[in-house]
């Protein structure tokens, strides 16, 4: 199940799919309304397995908002009994000790993009500051230090640019200790 938490983001990346928001345009954030309306949808699924993704936009940029979900899904889920998962699909760039602490204690996983080495990610991505590639980085090394290796997944968007360049991605991700190259098409 798939939450968009807020459309607001910090990166103008060239072929996002969402219509993304400046970051200070909160009326673009989810409500506490949609979120309980959300919830409720989630658990009417039969499945004996349900995975909540938090998205964006950067979802980070409204992480009160995913506080609320985790703790009122788990909080519905102790009647439920449900195989309960969460995942935040997030670009890093905001990512702070606060979040990584509340991630750990509730065991959220975290899948972020890296679109190969600095120049090409920084093309993909681009933000002010042109730094998107070390925010990720350091992102990465942070999240994985406080949730484990095993709980921080990078994804790979497929551009024009990449295609001539698939020896050097794979190479940064053999040089992050990456297992495996997760790859997103344009469509």
């Amino acid at each position: 199940h798939l939450f968009v938490v807020t459309l607001r983001c910090g990166h103008s990346c060239p072929y996002c799919q969402v219509s993304r928001q400046n970051d200070d345009k909160r009326a673009f954030d989810m409500s506490e309304e949609t979120a309980n309306r959300a919830i409720d949808l989630v658990f009417r699924s039969p499945s004996p397995n349900l995975k909540i993704e938090f998205q964006g936009g950067e979802p980070l940029l409204n992480f009160e908002r995913i506080r609320y979900i985790v703790l009122r899904a788990k909080d519905r889920n102790l009647s439920e009994g449900r195989n309960l998962d969460f995942v935040i699909a997030t670009n890093l760039a905001v990512v702070n000790d606060d979040i990584l602490e509340f991630c750990r204690e509730h065991k959220i996983h975290i899948s972020t993009s890296l679109d190969g080495p600095k120049d090409l990610h920084n093309r993909n991505r681009p933000r002010p500051g042109g730094d998107s590639y070390e925010k990720a980085i350091t992102g990465i090394d942070r999240a994985r230090a406080a949730l484990g290796r095993d709980e921080v997944s990078a994804v790979m968007t497929t551009t024009s640019a990449s295609l001539e360049r698939v020896r050097d991605i794979i190479d940064e991700y053999v040089a992050r200790e990456f297992h495996g190259i997760l790859l997103r098409p344009l469509s």
